[in-house]
């Protein structure tokens, strides 16, 4: 890149091939606003086409550049028709570096590939980086929550849906115009999201479906990985009898594939890096809707139980919701059916929730009825103590009924030999006594005398003279 002395524009580019001379040529950027690029060519046939790549950027001092744009569709994937140049123009958003490629196509001088590859430096403090924006967001989500990685993530879920919408003409496709020009497609909300996760400490990857064209992030909580679809949850949708917004934060492998069914064909390979299996940190897991949800079932499934009924089916109440709603929302209502505590006239049951479509099916397990219980050896469950009882608990082998005994307190065990308690000194008594084995109790404390002086064989501290006596102490 170099100033021009005579050029209406202040710098240029350029790049020769086969007698064709390449040039690019523009003023100097100002971030947030459009820059004309003139593309021009010389040599060869005179008669030729451009073509603008989608530019990329990285933030200042890194390397690591990012398209900003979709370089697979629309106006980067064509060439202009025949012509002597072409102006491009292009809106630069953010402090950092962009990388502009344009390329010309002359075949009748057999130049079917020659390229520029322009890097322009720019930097306002109105438009910070991409790296800016995403600390900045850090800084404020881990002042605003309680630090656990549940709580970040999901801060910065909703953050992330505040910057930006949906871009319908499929042009946008990076974190830089998710965060700077508000605007993006999946692979913009992906990759936005994994800069905010990876700089609040969250491990977090791509989860790509090729067999659907969509891609949307892994990331690990407490441990355990979990999916999320930050542009399937940008939704102004209100429908349903539940926050919308939330539907794809923290699924299971299993639930994710539901509304993007290309998916099983991706979690269900050997060596898949990322399984998630667990709902624990789901959204309405976390907040207690799914609670809610499950309890407008009780009375429904309390009935099967009080009826003894082993296997049983009931009609979801969202069955009218469009598959990929109802089918995850089900899926999580099912997880914590199996999480709760079901009984029958006072008892534990084991209760198994399975979705089915547009119901749940059930499978319960009741306590076998013994008539003659045949009980084990017993644990001790509760360790008496010298002064207190303890519980002994005995298990029928039959049908696993529990019941309980008192155990005798141990009574002190006092042990033979004194132990001495105090010392005494040539000032003070002691004291002695039967110390318990097993607790601090004593008895027959006794006293133990004084001991006498014993003085040592004295050291002269004052010499005597022939007029004064000396003192030996």
């Amino acid at each position: 890149m170099k100033a021009e002395e005579t050029s209406a524009y202040a710098y240029s580019d350029s790049a020769t091939s086969n007698g064709v001379t390449l040039k690019v040529e523009w003023n100097e950027p100002v971030l947030g606003e459009p820059t004309t690029f003139h593309v021009s060519a010389t040599g060869g046939s005179g008669i030729y086409k451009f073509n603008m790549e989608a530019p990329s950027y990285t933030n200042p001092d890194k390397l690591a550049y990012e398209s900003v744009a979709d370089p697979s569709r629309g106006e980067w994937t064509k060439y202009t028709s025949e012509c002597e140049s072409q102006d491009y123009t292009f809106t630069m958003m953010a402090t950092g570096t962009y990388n502009f490629r344009f390329h010309v196509m002359d075949t009748k001088a057999g130049v079917t590939y020659l390229r520029t590859n322009t890097y322009i430096q720019v930097s306002s403090s109105e438009y910070p980086s991409v790296n800016s924006i995403v600390q900045s967001a850090v800084a404020k989500c881990n002042s605003e929550t309680n630090g656990s990685d549940y709580s970040k993530a999901l801060w910065l879920h909703d953050w992330l849906l505040e910057q930006l919408d949906y871009d319908n003409s499929l042009k946008w496709s990076s974190a830089e115009s998710a965060l700077t020009r508000s605007s993006g497609t999946c692979q913009a909300y992906e990759r936005a999201y994994a800069k905010l996760l990876s700089a609040a400490g969250i491990e977090n990857a791509e989860t790509r479906d090729t067999y659907d064209g969509h891609t949307w992030n892994a990331m690990k909580l407490d441990g355990k990985w979990y999916q999320v679809d930050c542009t399937w949850d940008d939704s102004s949708e209100n429908y349903y009898n539940f926050n919308r917004t939330h539907l794809y934060f923290a699924l299971s492998d299993e639930l994710m594939a539901i509304a993007h069914q290309g998916h099983n064909n991706i979690y269900t390979v050997e060596g898949y890096a990322t399984p998630s299996n667990s709902l624990e940190n789901n959204y309405f897991v976390q907040n207690g809707d799914a609670q809610q949800w499950v309890e407008s079932y009780r009375n429904r499934i309390q009935e099967n139980l009080n009826n003894k009924n082993t296997e049983f089916s009931i009609q979801a109440d969202n069955s009218t919701y469009p598959p990929s709603i109802y089918g995850i929302q089900n899926g999580i209502i099912a997880y914590v059916m199996n999480q709760n505590e079901w009984f029958a006239n006072g008892k534990k049951v084991e209760l198994v929730a399975k979705t089915n479509d547009k119901q749940f099916d059930f499978i319960v397990t009741y306590p076998v009825v013994c008539t003659n219980h045949d009980w084990d050896e017993g644990v001790i469950t509760t360790e008496p103590t010298c002064t207190t009882k303890g519980v002994k608990t005995f298990t029928c082998k039959n049908c696993k009924t529990t019941k309980t005994e008192e155990v005798n307190a141990l009574d002190h065990d006092y042990s033979k030999n004194w132990t001495i308690d105090k010392k005494a000194t040539c000032t003070e008594e002691g004291s002695k006594s039967h110390h318990c084995t097993r607790c601090d109790s004593k008895k027959d404390v006794t006293i133990i005398s004084k001991t006498s002086h014993n003085y040592d064989e004295g050291v002269i501290t004052k010499e005597a003279t022939k007029t004064e006596t000396g003192i030996k102490t």
